[in-house]
């Protein structure tokens, strides 16, 4: 019975181990579906945001509260 449990107790612990490894991979897979791209988003506005106050710093402009021109401008001629 003893060389019996020799060998059985190793290969549960295996199994065990195994078990437990596969639960964690399949929660760490879900957990980067959601965690890198809100990542690779919260990085891109930041990134973003610090390009908008750096052209804000250099030029005194702010993008944001451009006016937008409605229509096509037109251009008169004086000189008729």
């Amino acid at each position: 019975m003893r060389r019996f449990l020799s060998y059985v107790l190793p290969f549960l612990l295996i199994i065990i181990f195994f078990r437990f490894f596969n639960f964690i991979l399949f929660y760490a897979i879900r957990f980067w579906y959601i965690t890198l791209p809100l990542g690779l988003y919260i990085f891109y506005e930041i990134r973003k945001s610090r390009k908008q106050k750096k052209f804000k710093d250099q030029t005194g402009l702010d993008p944001d509260k451009e006016v937008k021109l409605k229509d096509k401008p037109v251009i008169e001629d004086d000189e008729k």
